[in-house]
C-alpha cells in the first residue's frame, strides 16, 4: 500500500461474499489503506437468488465492515454478476428478481447513511437488469473494450475499463482498473458539513 499510493487516487476492498463468506484479506487490505491514507470503498459479491437472500448478504456485508465505517469515502458497492455459474446453477433469477435484488441491497446500504452503487458489466446492465428501475441508484460499470467517450457518464458514476492491470506493490498483473467521475471525497466532506450545520440549526 506504500507503493500503491502514489499510484492510485482510491481503492475498493471486497468484504464479504454471500451471506457467510468474508474475504481472507478483507482487513489487512483495509488496514493497509487506511494506515497509507487511500480511500476506501467496500464491495460485496452477491449470491442471493431471492429477496430474502438479498437482505441477509447485505446486513451481514454492513455488520463486516462496521468497525471501518467513519473510514469509508466511497459508496458501497454491491457486485451483481455470475462469474462462477452459481445463479445459473441454482434457479437462474430474471431479470425482475435480479433487480428486485438489487433493490434490497441499496435499500438497506442507504438505511444505514450510506450511499449505494450497483457493479456489473455492460452486459448485464442492458440485458439482465430492469435499468429503468434502478434509476434512482449510482451505477459502476465494468466495460473493458471500450474507450471513454463511449461511456455515458449521466448513467454511470464509475467505470471499469481494465480486468489486466498492472500497479507496483501488487504481485498479479491482473489487476482492476477503474475511473470515478464524481469525486465522491469532495462530496462526503460537503453532506458531512451539512448535516453538521442541520444538527446545530434543530
Amino acid at each position: 500500500f506504500k507503493k500503491l499510493k502514489e499510484q492510485i487516487d482510491f481503492v475498493y476492498i471486497r468484504a464479504t461474499y454471500g451471506r457467510f463468506g468474508v474475504d481472507k484479506r478483507f482487513r489487512e487490505y483495509t488496514k493497509g489503506a487506511i494506515e497509507n491514507n487511500i480511500p476506501v470503498g467496500f464491495y460485496y459479491y452477491s449470491y442471493a437468488t431471492d429477496e430474502e437472500k438479498a437482505v441477509q448478504e447485505v446486513n451481514f456485508f454492513l455488520e463486516t465492515i462496521g468497525e471501518f465505517k467513519d473510514y469509508v469515502s466511497f459508496p458501497l458497492c454491491i457486485d451483481m454478476e455470475d462469474s462462477d455459474g452459481y445463479k445459473a446453477n441454482n434457479g437462474n433469477p430474471d431479470k425482475e428478481t435480479l433487480t428486485e435484488i438489487i433493490l434490497r441491497a441499496c435499500e438497506k446500504i442507504a438505511e444505514n447513511k450510506f450511499i449505494p452503487v450497483i457493479y456489473a458489466c455492460d452486459d448485464w446492465f442492458k440485458n439482465r437488469l430492469d435499468f429503468e428501475k434502478l434509476n434512482q441508484y449510482l451505477k459502476w460499470i465494468a466495460f473493458w473494450n471500450t474507450k471513454e467517450e463511449n461511456i455515458d457518464k449521466t448513467k454511470y458514476c464509475m467505470w471499469q475499463y481494465s480486468s489486466k492491470g498492472c500497479l507496483a506493490g501488487i504481485e498479479s498483473k491482473n489487476v482492476d482498473l477503474d475511473y470515478s467521475f464524481v469525486d465522491f471525497i469532495k462530496l462526503k466532506e460537503y453532506t458531512n458539513n451539512v448535516s453538521k450545520i442541520n444538527f446545530i440549526k434543530s
